[in-house]
C-alpha cells in the first residue's frame, strides 16, 4: 500500500472514466459488502435475551454492546479511515475493514464471558468504520457527475437489504435460538445457538473480503492540490485541517448539508428501531410475522424508492440543475410528513403497510443524496476525510437521537406505551423542518458544485 498519493500524470479532465460495466460492476461489489456490514452490525439486536441469559448482563450492559461499544469505535476509527482513503488504496483499506469486522464478528461466537463480547464489538465498529469513506469516494471517481447519484443509489440498497433481511430473518433467528440450545462444532466443542449465529455469519466475510480486488483502484479526479510527504498521523492532522477550512469556505452548503440531513437521519433511524416494537403493540403480531411483513416493505420499497431517486437526480443534474440533490430530498421530506403521520396513528395493519410502502420509498433515498451532493461539492483530497466527518459528527448524532427522541416523546407527551404517537410526532415536526433546512440551502449547494467544477 503506497504510502502517499502521486499527482496525477495527466490532468484529470483527458483521463477518460472506466468502461460503465467496470463501474456498474463495482458497485454492486461494494452494495454486496455494505449489505454483508449491516448484517454484522445489526444481528445483535435479534439475539437480545439468550445473551443476556447465557451472559447474566443487564439491560444497560447490552445497550453498551448494541450501542456505545460500536457507535464510538465507529465514529473514532472512521475519522483514522476517512483521511487515510485519501491518501492510500481504497481497495486495501476496504480489503482490511471487511476483514476486521468479519473476525471479529466471528470472535462475537467465540466470547465466553461479557468483556470478550464487549472487545469483539468493539473490533466489529473498527472494521466496519472503513468501508463507507473508501467506498464512496471509490464511486465517485468511477462514474461521470451525471450518473452519480445513481450509482450510489444502487451501493446503498446494499444496506436496505441488509436491514431487511435482519427484519426478515429476524423472527427464525429468535425461534431457532429458543428450540435448539446448543450445537458441537468441531475445534470449539459446544457452542449455544446465539454464538453459532455469529460464527455463520462473520467466518465466510473473512474469504469474501478478498472480493474487492477483482475490479481495478480508479484513478483519483477532481483533485485541487498535490500530496506533501508526510508522517502517517500528521498527515491526518493535516486532512482534517484543511477540511476543516474548506468547509468554513463553504459554510453556508455544509451548514444546510449537515442540519438538514442530521434531521432527516434522525427520523429514519429512530424510526427504524421503533417499527417492531409499534407493531406488536398496535397489531398484535409476534416476531416472525413482524419480521416477514416489514422486511419485505423495507426490501421493496426502499430499491424502488432509491432507484427512482438515482434516475430522475442525475436527469436534473445533466439539465444543469446543481442542487439536484437538495431539491428532490427536500420534495421527498415534505410528501413524506403526512403519510408518516397517518401510518403511525392508524389501527388498520393494512393501511400502515400501505402507508409505510410509500414513506419508505421517499425516506430512503437520503444516504444516496447526502452522499452525492457531499462528494460533488468536495475535492477529491478530502471525499474520505468528509464523509468520515460527517458520519462522527451529524450523522451520528442523527443516529443517536432519533430513537430517544421518539421514546421521549412518546412517554413525555402520551404515556408509556404509546410510541406509535411519538413516532408521529417527530415525523410530523422534523421532516417538514429537514426539507426548509435543504430548500433554503440550495443556492448554496449550486455555488459550491459550481466552484470544484471550474476549479477542477
Amino acid at each position: 500500500m503506497p504510502n502517499q498519493i502521486h499527482a496525477p500524470s495527466a490532468p484529470p479532465s483527458t483521463v477518460p472514466f472506466p468502461a460503465p460495466s467496470v463501474g456498474w460492476y463495482a458497485t454492486i461489489v461494494l452494495a454486496f459488502l455494505y449489505w454483508l456490514s449491516i448484517l454484522d452490525r445489526f444481528i445483535i439486536s435479534l439475539l437480545v435475551e439468550p445473551i443476556k441469559r447465557d451472559m447474566g448482563i443487564s439491560d444497560l450492559q447490552f445497550g453498551l454492546l448494541h450501542g456505545m461499544a460500536f457507535a464510538i469505535t465507529y465514529s473514532l476509527f472512521g475519522l483514522v479511515a476517512g483521511a487515510m482513503a485519501d491518501r492510500f488504496s481504497r481497495r486495501w483499506i476496504i480489503f482490511a475493514s471487511v476483514s476486521i469486522w468479519s473476525f471479529a464478528t466471528a470472535a462475537c461466537g467465540a466470547a465466553v464471558q461479557y468483556w470478550q463480547l464487549l472487545i469483539a464489538r468493539v473490533g466489529v465498529g473498527a472494521g466496519e468504520a472503513g468501508l463507507n469513506p473508501s467506498a464512496t469516494s471509490m464511486l465517485t471517481d468511477l462514474f461521470p457527475r451525471d450518473k452519480l447519484t445513481s450509482a450510489l443509489a444502487v451501493y446503498t440498497i446494499g444496506a436496505t437489504v441488509g436491514s431487511g433481511t435482519a427484519y426478515f430473518f429476524g423472527g427464525m433467528i429468535v425461534e431457532a435460538v429458543a428450540t435448539t440450545p446448543s450445537y458441537i462444532i468441531p475445534l470449539l466443542g459446544e457452542i449455544r445457538s446465539w454464538q453459532a449465529v455469529f460464527l455463520f455469519i462473520g467466518i465466510p466475510g473473512i474469504a469474501i473480503s478478498f472480493i474487492v480486488f477483482t475490479f481495478p483502484e480508479p484513478f483519483r479526479r477532481d483533485r485541487r492540490t498535490n500530496e506533501v510527504k508526510q508522517n502517517f498521523w500528521a498527515g491526518i492532522f493535516a486532512s482534517y485541517a484543511n477540511l476543516l477550512r474548506f468547509i468554513c469556505s463553504q459554510k453556508r452548503f455544509f451548514a444546510h448539508h449537515y442540519a438538514g440531513f442530521a434531521l432527516g437521519s434522525m427520523v429514519m433511524s429512530g424510526c427504524a428501531i421503533w417499527y417492531p416494537a409499534h407493531m406488536g403493540r398496535t397489531f398484535g403480531w409476534g416476531a416472525g410475522e413482524i419480521g416477514l411483513w416489514l422486511g419485505s416493505v423495507v426490501v421493496i420499497s426502499s430499491i424502488s424508492g432509491k432507484l427512482l431517486c438515482g434516475y430522475f437526480v442525475d436527469k436534473m443534474y445533466k439539465r444543469g440543475y446543481r442542487d439536484a440533490q437538495f431539491r428532490w430530498y427536500a420534495s421527498c421530506l415534505i410528501l413524506s410528513a403526512p403519510i408518516g403521520v397517518f401510518m403511525m396513528t392508524t389501527d388498520s395493519p393494512i393501511l400502515f403497510l400501505a402507508g409505510a410502502s410509500l414513506f419508505l420509498s421517499l425516506m430512503a433515498p437520503l444516504p444516496a443524496c447526502y452522499t452525492a451532493s457531499l462528494n460533488l461539492a468536495t475535492p477529491n483530497e478530502l471525499r474520505g476525510t468528509g464523509m468520515a466527518f460527517f458520519a462522527g459528527t451529524a450523522g451520528l448524532i442523527g443516529m443517536a437521537a432519533g430513537p430517544v427522541l421518539i421514546a421521549t416523546a412518546s412517554e413525555q407527551l402520551y404515556g408509556e406505551g404509546s410510541i406509535g404517537l411519538g413516532m408521529a410526532t417527530v415525523i410530523g415536526i422534523f421532516c417538514p423542518l429537514s426539507a426548509l433546512i435543504l430548500a433554503t440551502g440550495c443556492k448554496a449547494m449550486r455555488k459550491a458544485v459550481n466552484d470544484l467544477e471550474q476549479a477542477s
